[in-house]
């Protein structure tokens, strides 16, 4: 704002140099019109200098994304062979709409075509987004299958229920895959996955992942995958076109 006033005074400053100009016009000398035209140049200077920095305080900075990222695949939830040649790597939220559309629109394509025919392994990370409530009890609750070996069942669960997360459905959910009561409920109120999720949100900031769902398309490696970075809802074929790409 103060720059905007800065710039309304000058021009107004320059109005009234031109309207004094052309009532003494007559009455200067050679030197004072060269003069008065030395201060004109000054000032349309001063002017551009004032829109420039005016026009760069309003611009936005415009944030970059990554097109690229590494990430490790250590210690997480891992589904086909581990040796496949290539990795997919999701930062997923149970709660987010565009992650059921994933799951339901390409995620089940994919596993069919690439993981369930060794070509590709499936890594699954957390990213509960902080504005739905039940996206990280829900990532709890998959993890506390994993302990009975249902990880990937209760994520199938998790998204086939379509929103429905709150913690009666998910118990139906853990009968529904025959997971033992008890000791899925103990593992619920423990708290020993709230670290490793905290670490996933962390790592996904760094990768400059923001929201969800997120993908890093690479070569397998033993613990990291670095590749194509995906961010947002995108069809089949976006996925296809880069696995096939590493694949031959």
């Amino acid at each position: 704002m103060k720059s905007v006033t800065i710039f309304i005074l000058l021009v107004l400053a320059l109005l009234g140099s031109l309207m004094f100009m052309e009532s003494q016009f007559e009455g200067i000398s050679k030197d004072q019109g060269n003069a008065i035209l030395e201060e004109l140049k000054s000032i349309r200077q001063e002017l551009n200098q004032i829109k420039q920095k005016g026009l760069t305080a309003r611009a936005p900075a415009k944030q970059v994304r990554p097109k690229t990222a590494s990430i490790t695949t250590q210690g997480n939830p891992i589904l086909g062979d581990e040796k496949a040649l290539v990795t997919i790597v999701e930062f997923t939220d149970y709660q987010c709409p565009f992650c059921q559309g994933f799951y339901s629109k390409a995620y089940k394509e994919l596993k069919k075509q690439y993981v369930d025919t060794g070509k590709l392994r499936f890594v699954l990370r957390d990213l509960p987004l902080e504005k739905h409530q039940y996206a990280k009890p829900a990532a709890i609750a998959s993890h506390c299958a994993g302990e009975q070996n249902k990880f990937w069942e209760m994520h199938d669960a998790l998204f086939e229920g379509r929103g429905k997360l709150n913690p009666d459905d998910v118990l139906g959910y853990a009968s529904s895959i025959g997971l033992q009561e008890d000791p899925f409920k103990t593992c619920i109120t423990s708290g020993k996955f709230n670290n490793d999720i905290k670490q996933d949100v962390q790592d996904a900031s760094s990768a400059g992942i923001r929201g969800t769902p997120a993908f890093v398309i690479g070569k397998t490696t033993e613990d990291m995958v670095s590749g194509t970075l995906i961010s947002g809802t995108h069809p089949l074929a976006a996925f296809k076109q880069e696995i096939d790409k590493l694949l031959h």
